[in-house]
């Protein structure tokens, strides 16, 4: 008896103890995770941050992880706007699907397609961190001296650089990171090959219709094969599903209707919304097809950071990159505060697959059948999903062929 008493006392306590973040910080999910709740943040921040000229690519996936992150440590109306904004209903909850995408991302390598993501929060020894959150947070919660901004940002950069394969080298500047006490940084890597590749010989010089006035060859790669069509009237736009091997994941092309412009893209993001989305992306909306796909060979590098700022404060995060912030679930002592985002993301789209990564850090076929045309020999729209959870890893335009690396300040 006395027995039994003493192991349900000592459960109890590590039960109290372990709550830290959460009502309950032990709480797992029964079923997989799933980010479709997501998708109106992911829209509504592509269209605050997509400049009104040349390519962008960003990873929205990414930003939601490290706000996320600075979610596990507000409180109040801090609390509130992040719940509203990430479409978040409470921590428990936020911090079960957090770690079990964390741990789902993490085993999800295989010879068809990769998505890993990596979440560190950096904290000045300085600071009085709740010491509970190196219990909750063990891999994310990491000691560094932000007195020399030199040494932490190369800390980060190599732990960015590692998460991404190699595909951000330089993720930030000592500037970055000079008189801050804590950075929340999340980095995300995709690479997929096509169930249905383009085959070398296969790509040639075609015109690109970027505008009337502006027409430029193209290395277009093309292919005749099977694959998800479908057309949006509300969206004027047609879309098509290129899978990856194994299905899991797919990049959806939006090739808005008209008279090759320029501008119908931009009245098809305007008239976009997540409902919209959603719904294009639907099984029944996107039927089988045998497809004439013709797409250009393109690489896409974007630079987020003021712009960043900027928009989620318009998305109504008020307060926490402002002085009534309250952060006081890191640490009681309070006067936290964001002052700084960055984001960095990199494409490659080739006859074999794509390749993306993005670091945030906040501091066969019927010949019978008639083949139909899916030409991008002008500006589109296109996002990349994990079908499995719904979730929008990357979008992004393409405006015209550029070599350029996108700074958006």
């Amino acid at each position: 008896m006395d027995a039994l008493a003493a192991l349900s006392i000592l459960a109890l306590m590590a039960q109290v103890h372990a709550q830290c973040i959460s009502e309950n910080d032990m709480y797992v999910l029964e079923a997989q995770p799933n980010l479709t709740s997501a998708t109106p943040f992911s829209t509504l921040l592509f269209k605050e941050v997509l400049p009104s000229s040349g390519n962008f690519f960003f990873s929205p996936f990414s930003i939601w992880m490290a706000l996320v992150l600075s979610y596990f440590g507000s409180r109040g109306k801090t609390e509130a706007q992040l719940e509203a904004v990430l479409a978040l209903d409470a921590k428990v909850d936020a911090l079960a699907m957090y770690k079990a995408l964390t741990q789902l991302y993490q085993a999800s390598a295989s010879e068809e397609y990769t998505i890993s993501t990596a979440n560190r929060i950096y904290v000045d020894a300085s600071l009085p961190l709740r010491k509970c959150l190196k219990n909750v947070l063990s891999d994310e919660v990491q000691n560094i001296n932000f007195a020399q901004p030199d040494e932490a940002a190369a800390s980060i950069n190599k732990f960015v650089n590692t998460a991404t394969r190699g595909k951000i080298p330089d993720f930030l500047h000592s500037s970055d990171v000079t008189g801050s006490e804590m950075a929340l940084v999340n980095a995300v890597y995709f690479k997929g090959f096509w169930k249905q590749k383009f085959k070398l010989e296969d790509t040639k010089k075609e015109m690109f219709f970027a505008s009337p006035d502006e027409l430029v060859f193209v290395d277009m790669m093309g292919q005749i094969g099977t694959h998800r069509y479908g057309e949006s009237k509300e969206l004027n736009t047609q879309v098509l599903e290129m899978r990856y091997e194994g299905d899991g994941a797919s990049m959806f092309v939006y090739l808005p209707k008209g008279k090759k412009t320029g501008q119908e893209l931009d009245e098809m993001l305007k008239k976009m919304t997540p409902e919209l989305l959603l719904t294009s992306m639907r099984h029944d909306e996107l039927k089988e097809d045998k497809v004439h796909v013709k797409m250009p060979k393109f690489k896409l590098e974007t630079t987020l950071k003021r712009t960043l700022k900027t928009a989620l404060i318009h998305m109504g995060l008020h307060d926490l990159f402002s002085l009534k912030a309250d952060l006081t679930g890191f640490s009681p002592a309070g006067g936290l505060r964001l002052t700084n985002s960055i984001h960095r993301a990199v494409l490659e789209v080739t006859e074999e697959g794509t390749e993306a990564v993005a670091a945030t850090v906040l501091k066969g076929g019927r010949t019978a059948r008639r083949t139909r045309p899916f030409t991008c020999d002008r500006p589109f729209f296109f996002l990349i999903r994990d079908n499995s959870r719904g979730n929008i890893l990357f979008m992004g335009v393409y405006r015209k062929p550029s070599t350029a690396v996108l700074s958006v300040m």
